[in-house]
């Protein structure tokens, strides 16, 4: 009871320091209230302006005009979105089948940019990411480069990182090196298509 006492005393003598803490402390959790829910509405701005661009390329064919209004509104938002890397990933990917390689790599370079500063919950974005532009390398036989991407850490698309590497293999004429890379791969393959294409490059090769 004395201890409760020597507590509420000082507490009467010191109300002016108790009152400032308590109200440091409520303005510091409203202020991080307020950022959070301010973040999550941009988030979820930019995320509705993503799916209505994304419903609309999967139901017609890509806009270039309208890809480029979409991803100036999400800039003007949020210019880190995460919804800005997975647009630029789509416009590289339609680069590539316009034969476009440089503005593909510009796209996919910039997108890495943007994941490089966000958390592991992403990293099957950046491993994408780094399989396209790996992939773009090889058609631009630029080996070296497409092998130092290639080099990182893939958790979630490994067999597709192993097929890209018996490729490279393959086109520098290594062929047990490449068949062991497929072979690899086959073992990790979750669905008949893949390994269809695996068992097809293992075909191809010729000692």
């Amino acid at each position: 009871m004395n201890f409760l006492n020597k507590i509420y005393a000082w507490i009467l003598k010191n109300y002016i320091k108790v009152i400032s803490f308590i109200i440091i402390i409520g303005l510091a959790y409203g202020a991080i209230l307020y950022y959070h829910f301010q973040a999550q509405k941009k988030d979820q701005e930019a995320g509705d302006l993503f799916l209505s661009f994304y419903n609309f390329y999967s139901a017609s064919d890509f806009d270039e005009e309208e890809y480029k209004i979409v991803i100036n509104a999400i800039s003007q938002i949020d210019d880190a979105s995460i919804y800005l890397a997975m647009l630029k990933s789509i416009n590289a990917a339609e680069s590539v089948k316009g034969n476009d390689l440089q503005k593909a790599l510009a796209e996919l370079m910039s997108a890495k940019e943007i994941l490089s500063s966000k958390s592991n919950n992403f990293n099957f974005l950046k491993e994408i990411i780094d399989l396209r532009t790996a992939n773009i390398f090889i058609d631009l036989e630029d080996l070296e480069r497409a092998k130092k991407i290639l080099g990182n850490n893939f958790s979630i698309y490994q067999t597709n990182k192993l097929i890209l590497q018996g490729d490279i293999f393959a086109i520098e004429k290594k062929f047990k090196d490449a068949k062991k890379k497929y072979v690899d791969a086959l073992a990790r393959a979750e669905n008949e298509t893949q390994k269809s294409l695996i068992n097809l490059k293992i075909s191809t090769l010729t000692e």
